[in-house]
């Protein structure tokens, strides 16, 4: 018993003895979190604003008469009081396709004047920002009807290279298209604008996001490129169309274009003649036809060729006529292919089932354009694509 106390002294002793320190151990390595890099859109830039003409004025500009209305002149300007501290300036423009590809371009709506270039914003150099007072355009105003009753903007087709101020189409085939136009409300005293930006098209349609037929059609869609007008001074400006230079592959009237083993076109002949309706006529309007052949180069099998025409002229309008490719697509079950919305805007030029290795009579393709037209290129593009330099289109004799 008397070794008995000692030993739990030393148990006890032994259990509150501070552990011996531990060794140190290296903190496991940890990698930096990866940096994600966004790819780049080549379409997100595409289009350039090509200005030509900024003006400034006390009051704002005259409102177009709506069309349908008899009077042809601008609606005066409703009354205003000039502002000592304020000015209008009114940018008028055309669009350049930049890129090396064809793009749709990104400017669609309901109305001329309730598009997405309502929404566009001039920056001054202080950062402050003057929102659009008003907006005119005749692009991407056409739509098609799905079966489920969605309605989706029809876009002008621009080449690459090409610039456009205007689109003649539909029932603006008699009426001279409205440009492009922008006007804001800026101080007085300003001198540099500052820089211009578009926002992109993002109402394809679809209430709900996008479905089968926007995630087709939106990538083919251009977005613009912010102008800085620091150097652009108001006046006038003298804007080559529908390019700065001739298409290299534009090729004169009667030489065919073939794809080896499918199809060879040629345009045969333009001629130019009055208008049976004399309201056409009377507004000083021409029609004009072109006389395009198709040749099927398969010698196996008959084919059809879908294809859709433009009339780019030397005035800076794109002349589609009357009758685009797409109408509504109530019946089809199926979306359509990237290929065909991007030809959606021009009039059908193509051909019916040729059989195997034959010829079929030329078509005529029918434009109606102003009187004093005299030059521009005629775009094919969709199963084939063409361009042909329209040259020294004649004036008709006025019918008495």
């Amino acid at each position: 018993m008397r070794w008995l106390l000692p030993a739990v002294v030393l148990i006890a002793t032994a259990c509150t003895a501070p552990a011996p320190p531990s060794k140190p151990t290296a903190a496991p390595a940890t990698r930096p979190p990866a940096v994600l890099t966004p790819t780049p859109d080549p379409g997100a830039s595409a289009l350039k604003i090509i200005p030509l003409s900024l003006e400034e004025s006390q009051l704002p500009p005259p409102e177009p008469t709506p069309e349908g209305f008899a009077s042809g002149r601008p609606a005066p300007t409703p009354a205003a009081t000039p502002e000592a501290a304020w000015k209008y300036l009114t940018i008028t423009f055309a669009i350049e396709n930049s890129s090396d590809t064809a793009r749709l371009v990104g400017i669609g709506g309901t109305d001329p004047s309730a598009t997405n270039l309502a929404a566009a914003v001039l920056t001054a150099r202080d950062g402050k920002r003057y929102k659009a007072l008003r907006s005119n355009t005749s692009f991407g105003l056409r739509t098609a009807t799905a079966r489920s009753l969605t309605t989706y903007p029809v876009l002008l087709r621009l080449p690459a290279g090409f610039r456009a101020a205007a689109e003649s189409s539909g029932t603006l085939s008699i009426l001279t298209p409205a440009r492009n136009v922008l006007t804001f409300k800026i101080p007085a005293d300003l001198t540099d604008y500052g820089t211009l930006s578009i926002p992109p098209l993002t109402s394809l349609g679809p209430k709900t996001g996008d479905d089968d037929v926007t995630r087709r059609l939106r990538p083919l869609i251009g977005g613009f490129e912010p102008l800085d007008l620091g150097s652009v001074s108001a006046g006038v400006r003298q804007v080559a169309f529908p390019a700065t230079a001739p298409p290299s592959d534009a090729q004169p009237a009667g030489r065919p274009v073939s794809v080896p083993g499918k199809v060879t076109l040629n345009l045969l002949g333009v001629d130019a003649s009055d208008p049976a309706d004399f309201v056409i006529r009377n507004r000083g309007w021409k029609e004009v036809s072109l006389g395009v052949q198709y040749r099927n180069e398969d010698a196996q099998q008959p084919r059809a060729f879908n294809v859709s025409a433009w009339l780019f002229g030397e005035d800076g309008v794109v002349y589609t006529g009357d009758a685009p490719t797409v109408g509504d697509f109530g019946r089809s079950l199926t979306p359509p292919d990237p290929a065909a919305i991007l030809i959606w805007d021009g009039r059908s030029a193509g051909a019916d089932r040729i059989a195997a290795g034959q010829s079929q009579e030329p078509r005529r393709l029918l434009f109606v354009v102003p009187r004093e037209l005299r030059n521009g290129i005629l775009v094919l593009a969709g199963d084939v694509e063409a361009m042909y330099t329209v040259a020294a289109i004649p004036v008709p004799p006025p019918t008495p």
